[in-house]
């Protein structure tokens, strides 16, 4: 029962004389229950936006929590990534230079085929090719293994197989005339083709249909 009903009820109670006296007291009996129950609806209503906001700020909390636990994972992903990006590129640089080491060591052996002396009987060979090698001391590994490969396309063709001159048919002794073919030893035009044929073996992974024409027109050698 309210305030209101209970003092509803003294009322009747009460005679006129009576009532006259205390009604005042009554009235603000009334009033006060009045304001009470205005302040505890009020509080009430206060706490609900209070709890309101507080469960707003929570999910934003949480959900910080989520971003931050997702942003933590990716970091952690892509720090992998670059931890196994540097280790391929370490295992690449070990292996070209390790290529390279090869490489150089290679040409250092071919170089001493291109650097003999004029007293050697293969200088004059070696002369007429010598200018499509770098021969600088200090080269990049992609000038060394250009050398290379154009070293070892010459020595495809025997080019600079080495012949005995102390012999008239520049063969060894006690054995048979070479079969390789010494394409100084020819004439012009069969020159022309020999050489003809070493560019085209050169040449024949850039670019084949032009090696293919310079075979063609080199033609078959016979001794």
């Amino acid at each position: 029962m309210s305030i209101k009903e209970i003092v509803a009820q003294v009322r009747a109670k009460l005679g006129s004389e009576e009532l006259e006296k205390v009604s005042d007291l009554l009235s603000s009996i009334t009033r006060k229950e009045t304001e009470l129950m205005e302040d505890l609806s009020s509080a009430n209503h206060e706490s609900k936006n209070r709890k309101d906001k507080i469960r707003e700020l929570t999910r934003e909390i949480d959900n910080k929590v989520d971003s931050k636990e997702d942003f933590d994972e990716k970091l952690a992903k892509k720090d992998a990534e670059i931890d196994r990006l540097k280790l391929v590129e370490k295992d690449y640089k070990t292996h070209k230079e390790s290529e390279n080491k090869k490489e150089l060591a290679k040409w250092e052996e071919h170089k001493k085929v291109l650097s003999i002396d004029d007293a050697d009987p293969e200088f004059d060979k070696v002369q007429k090719v010598i200018h499509k090698f770098n021969m600088e001391d200090e080269i990049t590994p992609e000038q060394v293994k250009a050398n290379n490969n154009l070293f070892e396309t010459y020595e495809e063709v025997d080019y600079f197989a080495k012949t005995d001159n102390n012999y008239p048919d520049g063969g060894k002794p006690g054995g048979p005339k070479p079969s390789k073919l010494n394409p100084f030893d020819l004439k012009d035009g069969v020159a022309g083709a020999f050489r003809d044929m070493v560019e085209a073996i050169r040449i024949s992974k850039e670019d084949p249909a032009k090696a293919k024409q310079l075979r063609e027109s080199a033609g078959v050698f016979k001794e």
